[in-house]
């Protein structure tokens, strides 16, 4: 009896570390993300005409990638929520003013 109340002990211990890891490396990652937001942005807002751009847990705030197309010179078409944690976005290169 008493080594199931201390291993459960134990693994409650565990568990509770493995989330607090998990959830200091999210917030690592999120926070270089918004750090390399321009150079993410200009690396898939390239020139194509199509852009798809997953928003994940490292990937910059919605927000800044949305407004960071507009200022490429994209829109955003459609968004799809790929899942709980997971956007998928599309965007279409805006045509130039003199194309029409």
């Amino acid at each position: 009896m008493i080594f199931a109340i201390v291993f459960f002990i134990l693994a409650a211990g565990a568990a509770g570390w493995f989330t607090i890891f998990v959830l200091m490396a999210g917030a690592r990652a999120k926070k270089k993300a918004r750090q390399n937001a321009p150079a993410i942005l200009d690396k898939a807002f390239n020139g194509d005409g199509v852009v798809v751009f997953k928003i994940k847990s490292e990937s910059p705030d919605f927000e800044d990638v949305v407004l960071g197309a507009q200022s490429r010179g994209y829109r955003m078409t459609r968004q799809t929520d790929t899942s709980e944690f997971t956007k998928t976005l599309i965007f279409e290169k805006e045509p130039h003013p003199a194309e029409g």
